[in-house]
């Protein structure tokens, strides 16, 4: 939980957490499951801060891909209406994407000053 609410925290966007429950018609109850999943958007603004050999950033596309997985099985469930099964899903949505302030901060961290700056 903590890694996700630290790379949040630089964010301009506040972290979700969406919990989602799929009941049976009737309740009757036989088995319960659990979906989790995570869901990273990334890179609104253009900058990277992954260099080097391995850095894989065009693969950053895929952090959404657990949260996605959750939301399309509760679309499957809700045409499904599968009989005796209760699914609790849950999913933690957040963006990477910088706040104003900590990108002025990075700036200024490598560089060593900010000549002009207008909020």
């Amino acid at each position: 939980m903590g890694s996700y609410l630290g790379v949040a925290a630089a964010s301009a966007n506040p972290p979700h957490f969406i919990h989602l429950c799929y009941k049976p018609v009737g309740g009757n109850v036989k088995r319960k499951l659990a979906i989790v999943g995570k869901g990273l958007t990334f890179d609104s603004g253009g900058y990277n801060i992954k260099t080097g050999p391995g850095c894989s950033i065009e693969l950053m596309k895929f952090d959404m891909g657990g949260s996605a997985a959750v939301f399309g099985a509760a679309k499957a469930l809700a045409q499904i209406k599968p009989p005796g099964v209760e699914v609790l899903q849950f999913s933690v949505t957040y963006t990477s994407n910088l706040s104003v302030l900590v990108y002025l901060l990075m700036i200024f961290f490598l560089t060593g000053s900010l000549y002009c700056c207008r909020l």
